[in-house]
Protein backbone atom coordinates (compact mmCIF):
# COMPACT_ATOMS: atom_id res chain seq x y z
CA UNK A 1 0.00 0.00 0.00
CA UNK A 2 1.25 3.70 -0.82
CA UNK A 3 -0.91 5.18 1.90
CA UNK A 4 -1.00 3.33 5.30
CA UNK A 5 -1.88 4.05 9.05
CA UNK A 6 -2.11 1.39 11.53
CA UNK A 7 -3.36 2.21 15.17
CA UNK A 8 -3.21 6.29 14.70
CA UNK A 9 -4.03 7.87 17.66
CA UNK A 10 -4.06 11.81 17.94
CA UNK A 11 -4.49 13.74 21.58
CA UNK A 12 -4.41 16.91 22.59
CA UNK A 13 -1.26 18.22 24.82
CA UNK A 14 -3.58 17.44 27.90
CA UNK A 15 -3.92 13.80 26.94
CA UNK A 16 -7.46 14.52 25.83
CA UNK A 17 -8.22 11.83 22.64
CA UNK A 18 -9.03 13.37 19.15
CA UNK A 19 -8.57 10.28 16.96
CA UNK A 20 -8.06 7.19 16.57
CA UNK A 21 -7.01 4.46 16.71
CA UNK A 22 -7.36 4.52 12.73
CA UNK A 23 -6.70 1.93 10.14
CA UNK A 24 -6.20 3.10 6.66
CA UNK A 25 -4.78 2.22 3.36
CA UNK A 26 -4.82 3.80 0.29
CA UNK A 27 -3.05 2.62 -2.76
CA UNK A 28 -3.13 4.17 -6.55
CA UNK A 29 -6.55 3.47 -8.11
CA UNK A 30 -8.25 3.09 -5.22
CA UNK A 31 -11.33 5.10 -4.64
CA UNK A 32 -11.72 5.41 -0.61
CA UNK A 33 -14.35 7.39 1.18
CA UNK A 34 -14.49 8.94 4.65
CA UNK A 35 -17.57 9.94 5.69
CA UNK A 36 -18.63 11.14 9.51
CA UNK A 37 -20.64 14.82 10.54
CA UNK A 38 -18.65 18.35 11.45
CA UNK A 39 -16.09 17.63 14.36
CA UNK A 40 -15.75 13.86 13.92
CA UNK A 41 -11.99 14.69 13.02
CA UNK A 42 -12.14 14.12 8.65
CA UNK A 43 -10.20 17.52 8.54
CA UNK A 44 -7.89 16.57 11.94
CA UNK A 45 -6.73 13.68 9.92
CA UNK A 46 -5.92 15.22 6.81
CA UNK A 47 -3.61 17.81 9.05
CA UNK A 48 -2.14 13.99 10.30
CA UNK A 49 -1.46 13.19 6.69
CA UNK A 50 0.06 16.55 6.01
CA UNK A 51 2.25 16.72 9.07
CA UNK A 52 0.38 19.99 9.94
CA UNK A 53 -1.18 19.19 12.88
CA UNK A 54 -2.53 21.88 14.99
CA UNK A 55 -0.40 23.16 18.04
CA UNK A 56 -1.00 21.13 20.93
CA UNK A 57 -1.77 18.18 19.18
CA UNK A 58 0.34 15.42 18.85
CA UNK A 59 0.51 11.81 17.15
CA UNK A 60 0.34 9.63 20.68
CA UNK A 61 0.47 6.15 18.89
CA UNK A 62 0.46 4.43 15.50
CA UNK A 63 2.26 4.22 12.18
CA UNK A 64 2.03 6.66 9.39
CA UNK A 65 3.86 5.92 6.29
CA UNK A 66 3.52 7.02 2.73
CA UNK A 67 5.34 5.00 0.18
CA UNK A 68 7.52 3.67 2.73
CA UNK A 69 8.53 6.67 4.43
CA UNK A 70 6.83 8.17 7.57
CA UNK A 71 4.29 11.09 6.70
CA UNK A 72 6.27 13.54 8.37
CA UNK A 73 9.81 12.85 5.96
CA UNK A 74 8.29 12.71 2.45
CA UNK A 75 10.46 12.22 -0.44
CA UNK A 76 12.02 15.27 -2.52
CA UNK A 77 8.94 14.96 -4.51
CA UNK A 78 5.77 13.98 -2.43
CA UNK A 79 3.44 11.96 -4.63
CA UNK A 80 0.24 12.86 -2.38
CA UNK A 81 -1.83 15.85 -2.80
CA UNK A 82 -4.05 18.02 -1.18
CA UNK A 83 -7.35 19.86 -2.68
CA UNK A 84 -8.84 21.75 0.63
CA UNK A 85 -12.48 22.56 1.25
CA UNK A 86 -11.81 25.94 1.51
CA UNK A 87 -10.98 26.91 -1.92
CA UNK A 88 -11.12 30.84 -0.90
CA UNK A 89 -8.20 30.86 1.98
CA UNK A 90 -6.62 27.94 0.25
CA UNK A 91 -5.88 30.75 -2.90
CA UNK A 92 -3.18 34.13 -2.05
CA UNK A 93 -5.32 37.03 -3.01
CA UNK A 94 -2.53 38.41 -4.34
CA UNK A 95 -1.14 35.89 -6.97
CA UNK A 96 -2.36 35.24 -10.12
CA UNK A 97 -3.83 32.19 -12.03
CA UNK A 98 -0.71 31.85 -13.26
CA UNK A 99 1.28 32.06 -10.39
CA UNK A 100 -0.90 29.92 -8.44
CA UNK A 101 -0.34 26.94 -11.13
CA UNK A 102 3.60 27.84 -10.91
CA UNK A 103 3.88 27.57 -7.16
CA UNK A 104 4.37 23.69 -6.44
CA UNK A 105 6.72 22.98 -9.89
CA UNK A 106 8.84 25.49 -9.13
CA UNK A 107 9.16 24.42 -5.76
CA UNK A 108 9.79 21.23 -6.26
CA UNK A 109 10.74 21.06 -10.14
CA UNK A 110 12.41 24.35 -10.45
CA UNK A 111 10.12 24.28 -13.96
CA UNK A 112 9.83 27.64 -15.66
CA UNK A 113 6.52 29.47 -15.86
CA UNK A 114 6.35 28.96 -19.35
CA UNK A 115 7.07 25.41 -18.90
CA UNK A 116 4.28 24.47 -16.60
CA UNK A 117 1.87 26.17 -18.42
CA UNK A 118 2.90 24.08 -21.68
CA UNK A 119 2.57 21.28 -19.38
CA UNK A 120 -0.59 21.97 -18.05
CA UNK A 121 -2.68 23.30 -21.14
CA UNK A 122 -4.30 19.79 -21.16
CA UNK A 123 -5.09 19.66 -17.79
CA UNK A 124 -6.43 22.97 -18.17
CA UNK A 125 -8.62 22.40 -20.63
CA UNK A 126 -9.88 19.24 -18.84
CA UNK A 127 -10.98 21.20 -16.47
CA UNK A 128 -12.58 24.01 -17.61
CA UNK A 129 -10.43 26.50 -17.22
CA UNK A 130 -9.26 28.88 -20.22
CA UNK A 131 -5.65 29.43 -20.93
CA UNK A 132 -5.66 32.85 -22.27
CA UNK A 133 -3.85 35.81 -20.75
CA UNK A 134 -6.57 37.69 -19.42
CA UNK A 135 -8.25 34.47 -17.37
CA UNK A 136 -4.20 33.81 -16.14
CA UNK A 137 -3.85 36.91 -15.13
CA UNK A 138 -6.69 37.19 -12.93
CA UNK A 139 -6.48 36.99 -9.20
CA UNK A 140 -8.94 34.50 -6.88
CA UNK A 141 -11.38 37.30 -6.15
CA UNK A 142 -12.18 37.42 -9.98
CA UNK A 143 -13.68 33.74 -10.69
CA UNK A 144 -16.35 32.04 -9.93
CA UNK A 145 -16.69 29.49 -6.88
CA UNK A 146 -16.35 26.60 -9.47
CA UNK A 147 -13.48 28.10 -11.08
CA UNK A 148 -11.58 29.04 -7.77
CA UNK A 149 -12.27 24.89 -7.02
CA UNK A 150 -10.67 24.16 -10.28
CA UNK A 151 -8.16 25.51 -10.23
CA UNK A 152 -7.25 23.98 -6.47
CA UNK A 153 -7.65 20.59 -7.84
CA UNK A 154 -5.07 21.85 -11.15
CA UNK A 155 -2.88 23.00 -8.62
CA UNK A 156 -3.07 19.53 -6.77
CA UNK A 157 -2.59 17.61 -10.12
CA UNK A 158 0.15 19.84 -11.52
CA UNK A 159 3.25 17.69 -10.38
CA UNK A 160 1.51 14.00 -11.20
CA UNK A 161 0.26 12.60 -7.80
CA UNK A 162 -0.20 9.29 -7.37
CA UNK A 163 -3.13 9.78 -4.28
CA UNK A 164 -5.14 12.77 -3.95
CA UNK A 165 -6.42 13.87 -0.76
CA UNK A 166 -9.44 15.52 -1.22
CA UNK A 167 -11.42 17.13 1.83
CA UNK A 168 -15.14 18.20 1.51
CA UNK A 169 -13.98 19.74 -2.12
CA UNK A 170 -17.92 20.50 -3.05
CA UNK A 171 -19.17 21.65 -0.09
CA UNK A 172 -19.27 25.48 -1.04
CA UNK A 173 -20.46 24.54 -4.45
CA UNK A 174 -23.92 24.11 -6.18
CA UNK A 175 -25.50 20.83 -7.37
CA UNK A 176 -24.83 21.80 -11.05
CA UNK A 177 -21.04 22.65 -9.97
CA UNK A 178 -20.59 20.02 -7.65
CA UNK A 179 -21.71 17.04 -9.89
CA UNK A 180 -19.64 18.38 -12.78
CA UNK A 181 -16.40 18.86 -10.17
CA UNK A 182 -17.37 15.15 -9.07
CA UNK A 183 -17.29 13.74 -12.80
CA UNK A 184 -14.43 15.25 -13.99
CA UNK A 185 -12.54 14.34 -10.60
CA UNK A 186 -13.85 10.54 -11.72
CA UNK A 187 -12.44 11.10 -15.09
CA UNK A 188 -8.92 12.23 -13.91
CA UNK A 189 -9.12 9.08 -11.51
CA UNK A 190 -9.43 6.34 -14.44
CA UNK A 191 -7.31 8.23 -16.99
CA UNK A 192 -4.23 8.79 -14.62
CA UNK A 193 -4.53 5.63 -12.16
CA UNK A 194 -4.92 8.02 -9.14
CA UNK A 195 -5.80 6.97 -5.29
CA UNK A 196 -8.02 9.09 -3.79
CA UNK A 197 -9.59 9.57 -0.56
CA UNK A 198 -13.10 11.76 -0.67
CA UNK A 199 -13.61 13.17 2.88
CA UNK A 200 -17.68 14.00 2.99
CA UNK A 201 -20.32 14.13 4.63
CA UNK A 202 -22.74 13.25 1.94
CA UNK A 203 -23.24 9.65 1.98
CA UNK A 204 -25.38 10.45 -2.05
CA UNK A 205 -21.81 11.92 -2.90
CA UNK A 206 -19.99 8.77 -1.39
CA UNK A 207 -22.25 6.32 -3.13
CA UNK A 208 -21.21 8.23 -6.27
CA UNK A 209 -17.65 8.28 -5.95
CA UNK A 210 -16.22 5.66 -4.01
CA UNK A 211 -15.83 2.07 -3.78
CA UNK A 212 -15.05 1.37 -0.03
CA UNK A 213 -16.27 3.59 2.98
CA UNK A 214 -14.97 4.63 6.26
CA UNK A 215 -17.90 5.88 8.91
CA UNK A 216 -16.16 8.38 11.68
CA UNK A 217 -17.80 9.40 14.83
CA UNK A 218 -16.29 11.51 17.89
CA UNK A 219 -12.85 10.61 16.31
CA UNK A 220 -13.47 7.05 16.36
CA UNK A 221 -13.80 4.68 13.17
CA UNK A 222 -17.33 2.72 13.86
CA UNK A 223 -17.72 1.03 10.25
CA UNK A 224 -15.96 0.20 7.15
CA UNK A 225 -16.82 -1.96 4.24
CA UNK A 226 -17.74 -1.71 0.23
CA UNK A 227 -19.81 1.59 -0.36
CA UNK A 228 -22.80 -0.10 -1.90
CA UNK A 229 -22.80 -2.44 1.15
CA UNK A 230 -22.79 0.32 3.62
CA UNK A 231 -25.58 2.17 2.01
CA UNK A 232 -27.99 -0.76 1.66
CA UNK A 233 -27.54 -2.17 4.88
CA UNK A 234 -25.34 -0.05 7.62
CA UNK A 235 -24.90 -1.83 10.58
CA UNK A 236 -23.78 0.75 13.02
CA UNK A 237 -26.58 2.82 14.23
CA UNK A 238 -24.53 6.32 13.09
CA UNK A 239 -24.05 5.08 10.14
CA UNK A 240 -27.87 4.12 9.49
CA UNK A 241 -28.77 8.38 10.97
CA UNK A 242 -26.17 9.41 8.53
CA UNK A 243 -28.05 8.01 6.02
CA UNK A 244 -31.41 8.87 7.37
CA UNK A 245 -30.59 12.33 7.28
CA UNK A 246 -29.27 12.05 3.84
CA UNK A 247 -32.50 11.28 3.02
CA UNK A 248 -34.43 13.88 4.86
CA UNK A 249 -35.91 10.95 7.25
CA UNK A 250 -36.41 12.00 10.78
CA UNK A 251 -34.38 9.50 13.49
CA UNK A 252 -34.84 9.09 16.71
CA UNK A 253 -30.33 9.08 17.59
CA UNK A 254 -30.73 13.38 17.01
CA UNK A 255 -28.71 15.54 19.50
CA UNK A 256 -25.31 16.88 19.38
CA UNK A 257 -21.63 15.64 18.87
CA UNK A 258 -19.84 16.22 21.95
CA UNK A 259 -16.79 18.02 22.62
CA UNK A 260 -13.27 15.47 22.79
CA UNK A 261 -13.24 16.63 26.59
CA UNK A 262 -16.87 15.65 26.97
CA UNK A 263 -16.85 12.50 25.08
CA UNK A 264 -17.71 8.94 26.87
CA UNK A 265 -15.20 6.43 27.85
CA UNK A 266 -16.89 3.99 25.95
CA UNK A 267 -18.64 3.89 22.56
CA UNK A 268 -18.54 7.76 21.21
CA UNK A 269 -22.24 7.31 20.17
CA UNK A 270 -23.66 6.06 23.34
CA UNK A 271 -25.45 9.15 24.44
CA UNK A 272 -27.43 9.36 21.64
CA UNK A 273 -27.47 5.58 20.69
CA UNK A 274 -31.29 4.48 21.41
CA UNK A 275 -30.70 1.28 21.52
CA UNK A 276 -27.39 1.18 23.71
CA UNK A 277 -27.02 -1.23 26.99
CA UNK A 278 -24.34 -0.58 30.13
CA UNK A 279 -22.27 -2.48 27.93
CA UNK A 280 -21.43 0.26 25.48
CA UNK A 281 -20.26 2.64 28.07
CA UNK A 282 -17.33 0.19 27.60
CA UNK A 283 -15.24 0.71 24.78
CA UNK A 284 -16.56 -1.87 22.29
CA UNK A 285 -14.12 -3.90 20.28
CA UNK A 286 -13.72 -3.65 16.69
CA UNK A 287 -15.90 -6.65 14.77
CA UNK A 288 -14.94 -8.34 11.65
CA UNK A 289 -11.49 -7.46 9.39
CA UNK A 290 -9.68 -4.59 9.03
CA UNK A 291 -11.34 -4.02 5.63
CA UNK A 292 -14.80 -4.51 6.69
CA UNK A 293 -16.08 -3.92 10.46
CA UNK A 294 -17.83 -2.36 12.50
CA UNK A 295 -18.02 -1.14 16.27
CA UNK A 296 -20.83 -1.65 17.94
CA UNK A 297 -21.46 -4.55 20.29
CA UNK A 298 -25.39 -5.54 18.87
CA UNK A 299 -24.56 -4.50 15.73
CA UNK A 300 -26.35 -7.29 13.27
CA UNK A 301 -24.60 -10.40 11.43
CA UNK A 302 -22.31 -8.41 8.48
CA UNK A 303 -24.34 -10.33 5.36
CA UNK A 304 -22.50 -12.84 2.92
Amino acid sequence: MSLTLRNLVLERGDGVHLLGPLDLDLAPGDRLGLAGESGSGKSLLVKALFSILPPGVRQAAGQATAFGRPLERPGQEPRMAWVPQDHGSALNPLLTVRQHLHLLPRTLRRESLPGTLQRLAPLLERLGLPRDRTFLGRRPHQLSGGQRQRLCLAMALSCDPELLILDEPTSALDGRARDGFLETVLELQRERGLGFLWITHDLDLAGRACDRLLVLYGGSLVEAGPTARLLSAPRHPYTARLLQAAQGLPSREDGFLLAPEDRPAGCPFQPRCSTSIPLCRATPPWLGTREQGVRCLQAPPCPE
